[in-house]
């Protein structure tokens, strides 16, 4: 069910992508445009499942009686309370529709074998971690009968009203994101219209919330031919961290003009936005671009960044190949001395099996190379074990278990390599058992999460001590990325 318009009474979109993003003046008539879309669909419930995001969410991300009462009473309630600019008690009913999402998940889990069979994917790993990526300082976590808030500070609980509005925004928004693709119709075609979901959130968590909504619809690439989410934003962030999907178009609403043309983004766009979408400028904060080539290395880096606690001062961006990243340190190379009086970035590249082959800087980018196959291959470093809770030696005898547990697993000959391996198979790829060695370790963690707070963790005077993990990853680039002792 291909839709490649949407309308309202007055409102029209043309040329529907996946994403897409209506831009504007304030005053434009934006949100009024996005109502008029959610009005009329909502109206043919046999041809769209629609939801709407307000601008302004009120409350906090805790369960509220009277919110689940309004909701059990009437299916739309919750619809017509968030047809407004502000919408009170938003927060609470984010929080009720997390919790369903859970049980739906859950659902999908017991009714769906590949995913029942995969011992590296639940809740947590899933949904949970989508959440967790977007918080710096505090974790949502499964507690005894709710959900609850952590400091990652001290470790204490926190209560929904102490957690800061950034994050509560984030958490909400997040809810509502995961909601919508989990209770997606394939027999309709599916809406979600975000109204300013910048609002209230840090640059950096606007970029996030970006990569959230391009990680769910790859999740559900299988039905994108259903699915439309449309936003309205100003926020430059949050456009550029979208600007480089093939999901995305992007058209403007002006003052009493009602038809907005989307058009894909341009190759140009795509190029430049990770570095004018660096949400922290470097004059600012001092944070760096550090250039990746994959998707596991960004979130890895992600997760490093927020367990060192502001200590690892760089903002990661996906290059997405070898052939992008040498493209994007050229571009890099050009445009910082213009911007900056003393510019700084980096590029980080996978080992590939290429041992003592240092690669020279491009000047003001350094470029380093890991000690190791790539990032993966980290996870068998003693500190990446310790976060799991083990050691190389419990882990040799948890993968024999395994492996005697399971002998026709596709992957039995690969841990059994591994557990043999003199090196930890430190030179060679292990990408498809990556997610499977923290399985056999009985770790719920995502690997990437395991691996970002192992490097988020490490000091200054590891550098001077015998260290298995800044040996994988590099001396050099340890000393000048994580700690800036050349900068």
């Amino acid at each position: 069910m291909k839709v490649t318009e949407l309308k309202g009474q007055t409102a029209h979109l043309t040329n529907l992508n996946n994403i897409n993003i209506n831009m504007g003046r304030n005053g434009a008539g934006k949100s009024r445009f996005l109502r008029d879309i959610e009005e009329m669909a909502s109206r043919s419930k046999q041809l769209f499942y629609v939801r709407y995001v307000s601008p302004e969410r009120a409350g906090s991300f805790k369960r509220d009686g009277n919110v689940l009462t309004n909701m059990s009473d009437n299916p739309d309630w919750l619809r017509q309370t968030r047809a407004v600019n502000q919408a009170s008690n938003f927060k609470a009913a984010s929080a009720m529709l997390f919790r369903e999402a859970e049980t739906l998940y859950l659902r999908r889990l017991a009714s769906t074998p590949e995913i029942r069979m995969d011992p590296t994917r639940n809740f947590e790993t899933d949904r949970l971690s989508k959440v967790n990526q977007l918080l710096t300082n505090i974790s949502l976590e499964m507690g005894n009968a709710d959900f609850v808030f952590r400091s990652l500070a001290d470790g204490q609980t926190l209560s929904p009203d102490a957690i800061s509005s950034g994050e509560s925004e984030a958490v909400a928004l997040a809810s509502e994101i995961l909601y919508f693709f989990d209770t997606i119709e394939p027999a309709k075609f599916n809406i979600l219209l975000l109204d300013e979901p910048d609002v209230h959130l840090h640059p950096d968590l606007q970029a996030r919330l970006g990569k959230l909504i391009i990680a769910m619809l790859d999740e559900f690439k299988n039905l994108a031919d259903r699915i439309a989410v449309c936003l309205s934003t100003h926020s430059s962030p949050l456009v550029c961290s979208l600007a480089d999907s093939q999901y995305v178009s992007i058209g403007t609403k002006s003052f009493a003009v009602e038809t907005v043309e989307l058009k894909p983004t341009s190759a140009e766009l795509r190029k430049v936005a990770p570095f004018f979408g660096h949400p922290l400028s470097l004059s600012l904060s001092e944070d760096a671009a550090l250039i990746l080539e994959g998707e596991d290395d960004e979130r890895v880096w992600q997760q490093a960044a927020r367990t060192s606690q502001g200590r690892i001062k760089v903002f990661p961006v996906l290059a997405g190949s070898v052939d992008q990243q040498g493209e994007l340190e050229t571009f890099c190379v050009d445009l910082l001395g213009t911007l900056y009086d003393n510019p700084v970035a980096f590029s980080l590249r996978d080992g590939d099996g290429v041992v003592d082959q240092p690669l020279e800087h491009r000047q003001p980018i350094k470029r380093y190379r890991l000690q190791c196959y790539a990032i993966e291959n980290v996870l068998l470093t003693d500190p990446c074990l310790a976060v799991m809770g083990t050691t190389w030696e419990g882990f040799v005898a948890a993968a024999m278990k395994w492996v005697g547990e399971n002998p026709e697993h596709p992957d039995r000959t690969l841990i059994t390599e591994l557990a043999g391996s003199d090196d930890r198979l430190r030179h060679k790829k292990i990408k498809k058992i990556r997610q499977l060695v923290c399985a056999v370790l009985e770790c719920k963690k995502p690997w990437e999460v395991v691996v970002g707070q192992a490097i988020g963790a490490l000091r200054n005077e590891d550098l001077a001590n015998s260290n298995m993990l800044i040996s994988f990853l590099g001396a050099e680039m340890v000393s000048d990325v994580i700690f800036r002792n050349a900068a």
